[in-house]
């Protein structure tokens, strides 16, 4: 994409894809503060990020998650694409999905949230057939 900030964000996305924790990490400023749901108390500090990362890992598997747009503004880069991933009981979920990336002077990730609609995860966790609008969110190619 050009913009070193954005490609961090496609950087990330990437790690997380296949699980590299570690590499996740190496873009986060030691006193992140991770909203990993909107709502949800925050995750703060890298350490724990790891440790909600790894615990996650063996929730999320085969992950696809996908970046269909991003955009930068200042010290942030906006995502917008789709959470997509098998659960342990192979179930495949996809979601809607949004995030926020703020950036320190180091080019580091001090503060990242995911705008996910919990209600809807849950539902694709559920193996419920995803609706027909949401389909079309879904399936859009990514950037990467």
């Amino acid at each position: 994409m050009g913009s070193p900030r954005v490609d961090a964000v496609l950087e990330i996305v990437s790690a997380w894809r296949r699980h590299d924790v570690d590499a996740v990490i190496a873009h986060l400023a030691d006193d992140i503060e991770w909203h990993y749901h909107v709502g949800s108390e925050p995750v703060i500090g890298a350490e724990r990020v790891r440790k909600t990362l790894s615990k996650l890992a063996g929730h999320q598997l085969d992950v696809s998650w996908q970046i269909v747009r991003a955009a930068e503004s200042a010290d942030s880069v906006m995502v917008e694409g789709t959470d997509d991933y098998h659960n342990p009981a192979g179930v495949h979920v996809r979601v809607p999905y949004m995030g926020v990336f703020e950036f320190d002077e180091a080019n580091r990730v001090r503060a990242w949230r995911d705008y996910v609609d919990l209600s809807l995860m849950q539902s694709a966790e559920a193996a419920e057939p995803i609706k027909p609008w949401l389909a079309a969110l879904v399936e859009r190619p990514g950037l990467l």
